[in-house]
């Protein structure tokens, strides 16, 4: 057992006060905030053209693949 393990029970048995809650609330609503942000960013980047010609690519393969077996 580590040094600690007393002290993460009894984080674990604790009961949360409401600030405590809301806190935890807030800053998981950030942190989530941040991703949504991040992963908008990067759907705007990804064109339609782009995907497209990825499509393209992969149904080529697959017909080289197909033809080859």
């Amino acid at each position: 057992m580590n040094p600690y393990g007393g002290y993460q029970l009894y984080q674990v048995q604790r009961t949360e006060t409401r600030a405590e809650i809301l806190a935890g609330d807030a800053r998981r609503g950030r942190q989530a905030a941040v991703v949504f942000r991040g992963s908008r960013a990067l759907a705007d980047k990804a064109s339609t053209p782009g995907i497209m010609a990825l499509n393209a690519i992969r149904a080529i393969a697959a017909q080289v693949t197909a033809r080859a077996a």
